[in-house]
């Protein structure tokens, strides 16, 4: 054991004085679990989500983030009358708690650790550092249950839950297989960029953004832009990049993981961000999509609704 640690211990100084590289090789096994030395090259196995301590800490940390979501319902927004613009504001608050928490963790995490975030996304491992990964796995089982439960089925509901079963796959592959924590951490990222993207989306559906808060909101919409650009765009170039280099390295499982996976999400990114040009006057601001309000008014969560009532909330909230 003590070998071990010194061995981990010696790869990690060698990583830091060695030279820095964009895209490299990732040879650095000496950084991860000895047990795990050569799991890159099989496919991975998925028996540890059920006879490991990996379930139980899930579904703790899912439990966890149902109180978060209680806490914040009993002390926020408690002005606002039931109803969608409180459950979303509620839901966007919660969602904002977790960007906070991982994204902070995440960017100082990186900034410590720069070499060894470009150098070993593959082999690099440690206990301790994987929890920010499960806390974000069962961020997601409880947003994804949430929305199951207390949404209607829509495109966007669809969108958004294949966004989290495709992330609690790729996340539970990272932390179950040892392998590929850092190339984890990259992706997770982009929480980082939804700091702004939740604030933006609180300000506007609460109307702060039109009210006593237009400057902040003026700010935190460059800012959400420039973050996405940052931690979303330069991100999924890194991990399309290191995937490439890395190509001959790697089982096809973690191939179609790092290909395919990562063109699903470069598509909703860039979905999502065209939206946000859009809503925010960057592109295409004078032209407003009937066919987005019309369908929505078709929505039975608004049948008790006049028309005009109805047309106005859902347009804000589609627009943010």
């Amino acid at each position: 054991m003590a070998e071990a640690l010194t061995r981990w211990q010696e790869g990690l100084n060698r990583i830091q004085s060695a030279p820095f590289h964009l895209f490299t090789v990732d040879n650095n096994s000496d950084v991860g679990v000895p047990s795990a030395v050569g799991a890159e090259l099989y496919a991975p196995s998925y028996w540890g989500f059920i006879n490991s301590i990996f379930l139980p800490t899930v579904v703790f940390y899912t439990m966890l983030w149902f109180a978060v979501y209680a806490c914040v319902q009993y002390n926020c927004w408690l002005s606002w009358q039931e109803g969608i613009k409180r459950k979303r504001l509620l839901n966007l608050t919660t969602s904002l708690i977790h960007s906070t928490i991982s994204g902070l963790y995440l960017f100082a995490f990186f900034c410590y650790n720069t070499k060894l975030m470009f150098a070993a996304p593959l082999h690099y491992y440690s206990y301790l550092d994987s929890q920010i990964i499960t806390l974000s796995i069962g961020y997601f089982f409880y947003d994804g249950i949430d929305l199951v439960l207390n949404d209607k089925l829509s495109i966007s509901t669809g969108v958004l839950l294949f966004h989290h079963v495709a992330s609690i796959y790729v996340l539970s592959t990272a932390v179950l297989s040892k392998k590929f924590l850092l190339y984890a951490y990259w992706a997770m990222l982009m929480e980082v960029s939804s700091i702004f993207l939740h604030t933006r989306s609180i300000l506007h559906i609460s109307k702060l953004s039109t009210t006593s808060m237009i400057g902040f909101s003026k700010v935190i919409s460059y800012l959400n832009l420039f973050s996405f650009i940052i931690f979303r765009g330069f991100v999924q170039f890194f991990l399309f990049g290191w995937a490439w280099v890395n190509y001959d390295h790697i089982h096809f499982v973690y191939k179609c993981i790092a290909f395919g996976g990562g063109f699903c999400f470069a598509v909703i990114n860039v979905s999502l961000l065209l939206r946000i040009l859009h809503s925010d006057g960057f592109l295409l601001s004078s032209v407003v999509s009937q066919d987005r309000l019309d369908a929505l008014l078709e929505d039975n969560e608004y049948s008790n609704s006049s028309e005009s009532v109805a047309k106005s909330e859902k347009k804000e909230l589609l627009d943010v």
